[in-house]
């Protein structure tokens, strides 16, 4: 059944001189950790260069919370994906069965930290852009999920990468 509606004035008011930016997704080089294999994802602003020195920093942040044990993996696949918009992001998501674990971090002066819940139900946990990098992620997980999920099925996810201008219809 549709509804008319009939008054949309006050919804999604973005400011009007918000500009949504393309951005580009560039693949990097896997992450192995106890516990965990993750795809890697720079993204950024098309025409922006790379940031080499803050992605080690984000693999290292990982790592070191890894070994720790402050991040436990549990023998899962997954991807990170490390967005500089403003700042810099780090989204890790983990696949558990057929379900999408998330952990976000963000780069505080010169330290990665976990970034922190915000009050309330709501709260933002992707933009329309690391949607791009989640939605090829859960069509390749979904695909995997499929198979026999033996090593062939592993290596055809993590060989199956999101790349190209993302966050456009």
């Amino acid at each position: 059944m549709t509804k008319a509606i009939t008054e949309l004035s006050e919804l999604a008011d973005i400011p009007a001189e918000w500009v949504h930016v393309d951005k580009r997704i560039y693949p990097g080089e896997d992450l192995r950790l106890p516990g965990a294999y993750l795809k890697w994802y720079d993204v950024r602003e098309a025409g922006e260069d790379a940031a080499p020195a803050i992605s080690e920093q984000a693999r290292q942040y990982l790592r070191d919370q890894a070994e720790s044990g402050e991040l436990q993996f549990e023998n899962e696949l997954g991807y990170a994906q490390l967005h500089h918009d403003g700042g810099y992001y780090l989204i890790v998501g983990l696949w558990r069965k057929d379900e999408l674990w998330t952990g976000i971090f963000f780069l505080d002066g010169d330290e990665f930290k976990r970034y922190p819940a915000k009050p309330g139900a709501f709260r933002a946990t992707q933009n329309v852009v690391e949607l791009d990098t989640t939605a090829h992620e859960r069509r390749a997980w979904a695909r995997f999920l499929r198979t026999d999920r033996g090593e062939a099925a592993k290596r055809a996810y993590i060989e199956d990468y999101c790349t190209g201008v993302v966050g456009v219809p």
